[in-house]
């Protein structure tokens, strides 16, 4: 049997031009286009959400270590200088100053404010410049560095809450169908600077202009009642 027809055969396969015709070159562009589209959307809405996340881990991440700085700091408050509060200005929820020993050996005595500049809190320590007890000198002003904890505070004029001494228990307040926030918390209101020795934080923070708000709260508490001031004079 002859190979020369089988041979002949796959040479004018070879030498035909036949291929796509130009409506189906249309159609497979088209489709292909739809499915470009289709991933490009997928891929950019994937990236945003990632991006999203990762910035709300950030921020997470920054906004409890700056709550649990304020914590700390409070734990220890005392007076500063003579006949000087806890607490500068219990009437201000967007300001929480106090004083605070340092855990240097000697020890100094700190001047600490935070407070609420634009959407970002802020953090102001001045240390005095003295050492192991009053008078404390160089702390009846707010003149130390400052330092930018974290940004996007959604509540500015509300973040602090201060609670009295020898009231009743701190619970949860019934949740408000007008507000954004699952629980708010309630408190009985200090008396007088004296009785001060609970400061709740409830701060919401939305890490841009898309994202939602998220709230975070903490409750810094005195580790024992100071009732009485420390005498000396002071500048």
């Amino acid at each position: 049997m002859s190979k020369e027809p089988t041979f002949r055969r796959r040479i004018a396969a070879i030498k035909r031009e036949g291929g796509f015709t130009l409506i189906e070159m249309l159609v497979v562009m088209t489709l292909l286009g739809i499915t470009m589209a289709m991933f490009a959307g997928t891929f950019s809405s994937v990236t945003n959400r990632s991006s999203q996340v990762q910035g709300q881990n950030i921020g997470m991440t920054e906004v409890r270590g700056a709550l649990n700085q304020i914590v700390n700091d409070f734990r220890d408050a005392s007076y500063g200088p003579k006949a000087t509060p806890i607490i500068s200005d219990p009437s201000n929820h967007s300001l929480f100053s106090f004083y605070s020993p340092d855990r240097m050996q000697p020890a100094h005595m700190r001047r600490i404010t935070y407070w609420v500049q634009g959407t970002s809190l802020m953090r102001q320590v001045t240390t005095s410049t003295n050492t192991d007890g009053p008078p404390w000198a160089g702390v009846g002003s707010d003149t130390g560095p400052t330092l930018t904890l974290f940004s996007g505070i959604t509540n500015p004029t509300n973040i602090f809450q201060y609670c009295g001494q020898n009231t009743t228990e701190m619970g949860l307040a019934p949740t408000n169908p007008t507000s954004p926030q699952p629980i708010t918390w309630q408190c009985t209101a200090p008396t007088s600077t004296s009785t001060l020795n609970t400061v709740v934080v409830q701060v919401g923070v939305a890490t841009n202009s898309a994202s939602p708000a998220y709230y975070y709260g903490a409750v810094a508490t005195l580790r024992s009642t100071v009732n009485q001031a420390q005498t000396g004079a002071s500048s």
